[in-house]
């Protein structure tokens, strides 16, 4: 026993004179920091007299004198933190503080008197067992008269110093009875005291002015903590294996040998296991470190990248801010509506057709996982993306190298994509935390501005439907009037004044139907039915219609227009849309590729089935339009380049009409090289099983 209370208390000394060497070193110079190197140089002082007294066989009493001043020196801490003391002076003017000095050094005068001159110990007792009462009563003061902030920040220490004093005042009270010490408890008391200063030292970095600026690598606390585990799961095996041999039997040294054997072996099985390794490791970095990051830091630098941009696409001003938090030159984003991919800003990066198929198979991963993907990992190790195929050669060749998927209320909204940061090859899990934040900030900020622009569209439309019912109203009277003409015609067609007043009439139905064609702008005339279904106002049942006889409508109604249009690729082709609200769909896109293009220019409409999906693409190589004006104008209602000869809402209800059938609209244009509208729709599925 008193080679393990010798190692216990040299232990404690080590330790706590490794603690105070950090504490004196430290930058912390405060009046609580000099308390705490007192306290901690008198338990290395305890410890380090408890070794000698064992190792030199000298007598007890002087080890008591110390222990007295070790539990006085951290009683004046546990004061000064109860009553907020930040200097000496301010210390020493507090009247009960100065008591309680008095006291302490009272106490210790007669222990020490009682010790030299009497040779006894009763007194010495009883005093270590008030000063450890005291210290316990003061630490409990010291939880309890503290708001929750602070009571994180120190019951590491409470319970520390809270386990010492206890086990102490358990001692003394033994001692005080039967005026002897109880060495079995004694021999242990320095374990106790190595045990408690993990608690303290974690204490020391949370209570400011106390910060010893210690450090210890993630990769030491790591392997160290494998090593714990790993002797803790040793010693279960070893007592597992005494417990086998002492149930006893003819076979238990051989089965407590197998046993050893095979725990031994699943031991080594999950120590080489990389996944069992990364997950101990994101555990204690999360749960034993600070963030990379401050979070309250890179909140407040997302919320000024938005504000900052000043730009009206709120596309363009998301992906910079993600650029900006990625630390990289350009950003680009690409919605998922419907399963569909559709890029919305490209910010300098090139998105053909294959890569946006290998986008498609990373959007079909990231349905299912919603994992940020990074192809520099997947390229250096795939296996970790189980489920995951694509070609990240072709990505990263494009700049590709960062797939971030954007959510909002578990919605798929899209992703920002870019080339990866240069000072980090591959993504940790801190970098993944951080984007995900980062990447909900921006979801909800899109679909903040996304519903903004619904609202301010649907404000237009309610205009414009409030403006038509005035309309209505006077097609009504004008109607009303010309019905009276008919109505007295046959009874007073003969009369002078009644022809008179069927001019005056007729003049002024002409100049009422003048005012509202201006006011309307109205191209061609429609009847009100195919008005209100264009509208979404009336339900039709829809049947399978066959693309080549709509195509041939089209040709009909644009054939007076110059440049001709071409079609090619749509024989046997079917959809599941109105007929009708399609066929307007195209008239209005063709007039608008004709209107673009020189007479001698020309205009194209393709179409292709691909799986069950049907792309109607219409090009032309006219006048062709901005990247600015497509991401901010074009689809926006009442918003025309025509002047009085058009409305502004032919594109937009194109978009509205393809986007209710499951499908995406798209546009493609450069200015002077022509423009290329894509419509892509599901094919009929009827059609499909009947092939």
């Amino acid at each position: 026993m008193e080679i393990l209370g010798l190692i216990g208390y040299s232990t404690a000394a080590i330790a706590y004179l490794i603690f105070l060497l950090l504490i004196f070193v430290g930058k912390q110079q405060g009046f609580t920091n000099r308390l705490m190197m007192l306290a901690c140089l008198g338990s290395f002082a305890a410890a380090l007299i408890s070794t000698l007294q064992m190792y030199y066989s000298f007598s007890l009493p002087f080890t008591l004198l110390i222990e007295a001043i070790k539990i006085c020196c951290w009683s004046v801490l546990l004061l000064s933190l109860n009553n907020g003391v930040g200097s000496l002076s301010e210390f020493l003017s507090q009247p009960q503080l100065k008591k309680y000095l008095i006291i302490c050094g009272l106490g210790i005068a007669i222990a020490a008197i009682e010790i030299i001159q009497f040779q006894q110990y009763s007194w010495v007792f009883i005093i270590l067992l008030a000063f450890n009462l005291t210290a316990l009563v003061l630490l409990e003061q010291l939880y309890r008269n503290h708001k929750n902030k602070f009571k994180w920040a120190i019951w590491p220490l409470i319970a520390g110093l809270g386990g010492v004093f206890v086990f102490d005042f358990i001692i003394y009270a033994q001692a005080s009875l039967l005026t002897r010490i109880d060495f079995d408890f004694w021999y242990g008391r320095g374990y106790i005291a190595i045990f408690a200063l993990p608690f303290i030292v974690l204490s020391s970095k949370r209570i400011k002015g106390l910060s010893p600026d210690l450090f210890i690598s993630r990769d030491v606390v790591f392997y160290s903590s494998i090593l714990v585990l790993s002797g803790l799961y040793l010693i279960l095996l070893a007592f597992s294996g005494y417990v086998i041999r002492y149930i006893g039997g003819q076979w238990s040294d051989l089965l407590s040998i197998i046993f050893m054997a095979l725990g031994s072996l699943v031991l080594f099985s999950l120590l080489i296991t990389s996944s069992l390794r990364n997950k101990v490791k994101v555990f204690i970095s999360k749960h034993f470190f600070a963030n990379k990051y401050d979070y309250r830091l890179e909140w407040l630098n997302v919320i000024s990248a938005i504000e900052g941009q000043g730009s009206v696409d709120f596309y363009k001003t998301a992906t910079r801010a993600m650029a900006a938090c990625l630390q990289v030159n350009y950003c680009g984003f690409v919605k998922s509506t419907h399963r569909q991919l559709e890029v919305a800003y490209r910010d300098g990066l090139n998105f053909p057709d294959p890569v946006i198929e290998q986008l498609q198979l990373i959007d079909n991963f990231c349905q299912q996982q919603h994992w940020i993907i990074d192809v520099r990992e997947y390229q250096a190790k795939n296996s970790i993306y189980q489920g995951l195929v694509i070609d990240a050669p072709l990505l990263i060749s494009h700049f590709i190298e960062i797939i971030v998927p954007t959510y909002n209320q578990q919605q798929l909204l899209g992703y920002f994509v870019s080339p990866g940061p240069v000072e980090k090859p591959i993504l940790n899990w801190e970098d993944r935390d951080y984007l995900f934040a980062v990447s909900k900030q921006l979801g909800s900020y899109l679909s903040l501005q996304q519903a903004q622009l619904k609202l301010a569209q649907n404000q237009q439309l309610s205009a414009f439907h409030r403006m038509s019912a005035f309309v209505l109203h006077d097609l009504k009277n004008i109607q009303a009037q010309l019905a009276l003409i008919n109505t007295n015609a046959e009874k007073h067609q003969q009369n002078p004044e009644f022809i008179d007043d069927v001019f005056t009439t007729v003049a002024s139905a002409g100049e009422r139907l003048d005012k509202v064609v201006k006011q309307l702008q109205v191209k061609s005339g429609k009847s009100l039915d195919k008005t209100t279904q264009a509208h979404g106002l009336v339900e039709l049942p829809i049947d399978p219609i066959n693309l080549g006889d709509v195509f041939k409508d089209v040709l009909q109604n644009c054939r007076h227009r110059q440049p001709v249009v071409s079609v090619n690729g749509a024989d046997d082709l079917f959809l599941e849309v109105d007929k009708e609200r399609l066929l307007d769909v195209l008239i209005h896109l063709v007039q608008n590729a004709q209107e673009a293009c020189q007479a001698d220019g020309w205009v194209k409409i393709n179409a292709k089935q691909s799986q069950q999906r049907l792309i109607i693409t219409i090009s032309d190589n006219g006048c062709g339009m901005c990247e600015e004006f497509i991401a901010t104008k074009l689809f926006k209602p009442f918003n025309t380049t025509k002047g009085n000869a058009g409305m502004g809402i032919g594109v937009f209800e194109a978009k509205q009409f393809i986007e209710d059938n499951n499908g995406v609209l798209s546009v493609v244009s450069e200015i002077d090289k022509g423009c290329e509208v894509t419509l892509n729709l599901p094919v009929s599925l009827t059609k499909l099983r009947t092939a």
